[in-house]
């Protein structure tokens, strides 16, 4: 694997700069030699977006998952009265903020749209 390859793995893979240097065997003056290569540097942040992207799929994937647990804690007669409140106020502070995170997304769109138009 070539250094630069080497340095962008344990870049993405890393919490830090130095820690990254260590990891692939480069000095931390040759990684920022790297970052400050437009090219490189443009990968490294497309690759981190998709990291992310990633990481938000396998959570999203698991909304309905955790949804559904919290539903049963609330309708549950098993669960104490703490759990029961715990969970339902999960559900409405979650529930209230992908409502808001929507509604923004939709009129983001909205406006998108009106911009786009020729």
């Amino acid at each position: 694997m070539k250094n630069k390859e080497k340095a962008m793995a344990a870049l993405l893979s890393s919490d830090t700069q130095i820690e990254a240097a260590a990891k692939c065997g480069l000095t931390d003056r040759t990684l920022r030699g790297y970052l400050a290569d437009p090219e490189f540097y443009d990968e490294y942040l497309r690759r981190k977006r998709q990291l992310v992207t990633d990481a938000t799929k396998q959570l999203q994937s698991s909304y309905n998952a955790a949804i559904k647990a919290l539903r049963g804690i609330v309708e549950s007669d098993l669960s104490s009265e703490g759990a029961r409140i715990s969970a339902a106020r999960a559900i409405l502070e979650y529930g209230d903020r992908f409502t808001e995170t929507n509604d923004f997304l939709t009129r983001l769109e909205k406006v998108e749209q009106q911009t786009d138009r020729p």
